[in-house]
C-alpha cells in the first residue's frame, strides 16, 4: 500500500507543477484559467495519497468515510451553486463568464469538495 501512496504523491507533485505553469500563463495574459481542472486533479491526487491507507481495508469505516464525504459534498455544492447563481445573475452583472468556464469551475469545485470532505472524515473517524 505504500507504493500507491508514493505514486499518488509523485503524481500530485507533477500535476501541481503542470497546473501552476498552465494557469500562470493564462492568468498573466488576463484570461480565465483554462487549466483549473488540473488543480482539482492535483487535490484529488494528494487526497488519495492520504486516503490510500484508510481505503486499503474494505471495512465499514472506509465505507462510512466514502458515504459521509459524498453526502456532505452534496450540500456544499448546493451552497456553491447558489452563490454562483447570485454572482452570475444577469441583473446584478457581478461576474460575466461563459457556460464552458462555469461548468469547468463547478466540476473542479465538486472534485475538490468531495475529496477534501473524505480527508476530513478520515481524520474525524
Amino acid at each position: 500500500m505504500k507504493n500507491k501512496k508514493a505514486t499518488f504523491l509523485i503524481l500530485g507533485i507533477l500535476l501541481l507543477l503542470n497546473a501552476i505553469i498552465v494557469n500562470g500563463a493564462y492568468i498573466s495574459n488576463g484570461k480565465f484559467p483554462e487549466g483549473i481542472m488540473a488543480f482539482a486533479i492535483t487535490i484529488m491526487s494528494f487526497s488519495m495519497a492520504y486516503l490510500s491507507d484508510h481505503f486499503a481495508a474494505k471495512d465499514e469505516r472506509a465505507q462510512k468515510i466514502r458515504e459521509r464525504g459524498i453526502y456532505v459534498s452534496y450540500f456544499w455544492m448546493l451552497g456553491i451553486i447558489f452563490i454562483l447563481l447570485l454572482l452570475i445573475n444577469p441583473y446584478l452583472d457581478i461576474i460575466n463568464i461563459s457556460a464552458y468556464h462555469l461548468l469547468t469551475l463547478i466540476i473542479s469545485l465538486y472534485i475538490t469538495v468531495v475529496f477534501l470532505n473524505m480527508v476530513y472524515y478520515a481524520r474525524k473517524y
